[in-house]
């Protein structure tokens, strides 16, 4: 009985690494390949991708789609956190970051996307979709968009062998809210034998609406420690809610096959450039994978887009989605009935954590080591506010040094400045935060 059991559980281990080094950081296509295997649902998916395709073949609809509409579409956000210990119960500041993270990334206000390779800085997209946390729940009741649900400590959500079991409640996991008018997160554990195979995973539009939403890993919702690196910047929920709009992966889920098949697939994006592989988890700017294009690009011949959040490149790595993928995704925002109806839902804003985090930045910025030399790093924790600006003044007052758009880890050069006492001001039109320091050489 015992080498029974031990033969099962190594099976279902090799399965499900089979599965992982299928799926990578993300589940999404293999979930996808799953539900295809129910005829309704099959068909769904189809009619979605045809209306969405017929839209945008439509020069006027496009047009439009690419061009910057100054009209933002605000998406309710309902988390729901199903935990299975007190570590995976994320505290609410973890939930607003990534809220956060995705309104700067969807927004093109990420810091980061100053770092972009000329080749693409130009085609970067606001995709003018912007995100909050529900204010009202179904019922027509007040709510912070926040659903907590403790699950028993064996309950297993990966989603090979319990797909989509966090989604109901009659699965220990928590019923969604309606798609029409939330996007349902489920925050979970989908570890297999205490690894994290998967980061997370998403539905394409048409799927059914018990269904449809985002499911994330726990400890790489918001801001992860720098342990979980290069996975630890919020952007595994960035990716995934990109597939929620639409997108498939930039390198067309191809790989493993034939080069020259791999560069004939297609995201069905014209300016991401073909792409033979995905990334692996690193930002290595040298790789060239396909030299057969897009027309888009006529006689160029671009790199691997390693800064797209649809491929599987680091965190810090990912700057931008693009004018055609923003155009993507409006497709299926103006066909597809569940993205039609999400666009005026009454769920309305919440600024649940936000007011408390701003009242207590203070103590969220860290400024090391004090006394310094030559190099000062200023970190910010919990929450990074946009377009946070850091002034530095000598003690008679004087400005001496200023910084724009901070992010949550900055290196400041101090080799200009002698020896003395400083005043590090941090702040944008909502925050503000003083630190005193010394420079001793």
């Amino acid at each position: 009985m015992k080498k029974q059991l031990l033969f099962i559980g190594l099976f279902l281990f090799t399965l499900h690494l089979g599965f992982a080094q299928t799926a990578g950081k993300c589940a999404t296509m293999p979930v996808y390949n799953s539900h295809l295997q129910n005829p309704i649902a099959r068909a769904n998916f189809t009619s979605a991708d045809f209306a969405a395709k017929n839209w945008l073949a439509n020069p006027i609809n496009k047009i439009k789609a690419l061009q910057k509409n100054n009209s933002i579409i605000v998406i309710p956000v309902v988390v729901h956190v199903v935990y299975k210990n007190a570590i995976q119960n994320i505290p609410d500041t973890q939930i607003v970051r990534q809220i956060q993270i995705l309104n700067e990334c969807f927004g093109l206000q990420n810091p980061n996307y100053l770092a972009t390779r000329s080749i693409f800085d130009t085609i970067g997209a606001n995709t003018e979709i912007q995100f909050c946390l529900a204010a009202v729940d179904p019922q027509g009741n007040p709510t912070n968009g926040i659903i907590r649900k403790s699950a028993p400590s064996g309950t297993s959500f990966d989603p090979i062998l319990n797909m989509d079991k966090v989604k109901s409640s009659a699965t220990n996991g928590d019923d969604p809210w309606p798609n029409t008018e939330y996007l349902n997160i489920w925050v979970c554990d989908m570890s297999f034998f205490g690894t994290a195979f998967v980061l997370g995973y998403a539905t394409f539009p048409g799927e059914t609406a018990a269904l449809d939403g985002v499911v994330i890993q726990s400890e790489y919702f918001g801001f992860g420690a720098s342990t979980l690196a290069p996975n630890n910047l919020g952007k595994t929920a960035v990716h995934e809610v990109g597939h929620f709009f639409g997108m498939r992966h930039i390198w067309a889920d191809d790989d493993g096959g034939a080069v020259a098949l791999e560069c004939d697939s297609t995201d069905f994006v014209e300016d991401t450039p073909n792409q033979g592989a995905k990334s692996s988890s690193d930002c290595n700017l040298t790789i060239n994978s396909c030299s057969s294009e897009m027309p888009y690009w006529s006689t160029i011949d671009p790199p691997d887009m390693v800064e797209n959040y649809m491929d599987y490149s680091s965190d810090g790595c990912m700057t931008l989605f693009t004018k055609g993928q923003k155009a993507r995704m409006y497709s299926y925002l103006n066909t597809s009935p569940a993205r039609i109806a999400i666009k005026t839902s009454p769920a309305g804003c919440n600024n649940v954590g936000v007011n408390e985090l701003f009242s207590n930045f203070n103590d969220y910025v860290f400024v090391y080591p004090n006394p310094t030399t030559d190099i000062l790093n200023i970190n910010i924790t919990k929450l990074t506010p946009s377009n946070l600006k850091c002034e530095i003044y000598n003690s008679n007052g004087q400005l001496v040094k200023s910084l724009l758009q901070l992010d949550f880890q900055n290196t400041v050069n101090l080799q200009n400045l002698s020896n003395g006492l400083y005043v590090v001001k941090v702040y944008n039109t909502e925050v503000n935060a003083i630190k005193k320091i010394t420079i001793a050489r």
